[in-house]
């Protein structure tokens, strides 16, 4: 098993409760795309918001360790023990 924290940013925080920052034990292995439907699973308000169909929402933000999964592996970035994880929904304004 791997501890991963994740840290959720501006509607995703309140999605969740108001929860910033949220500790999961994960498989080893597990993929940004698996923990997203975790995070989805544990906050029902989040449904929809982080995974659509079978990929992480387009317009989200996805960072491991400060590195955006775009420069990773994309949502097939396996995550590791000690990781961060970080959401951010799309921007607002214009």
């Amino acid at each position: 098993m791997a501890r991963v924290r994740v840290k959720l940013f501006a509607e995703y925080y309140e999605l969740a409760g108001r929860k910033h920052l949220v500790e999961l034990e994960v498989p080893d292995g597990t993929t940004v795309i698996e923990l997203a439907r975790m995070l989805e699973e544990k906050f029902p308000k989040l449904q929809g918001r982080l995974v659509q169909g079978d990929s992480i929402n387009e317009e989200t933000k996805v960072l491991v360790n400060g590195r955006l999964i775009d420069w990773l592996e994309g949502e097939k970035t396996r995550l590791r023990d000690g990781d961060a994880v970080a959401f951010f929904p799309p921007a607002a304004g214009g």
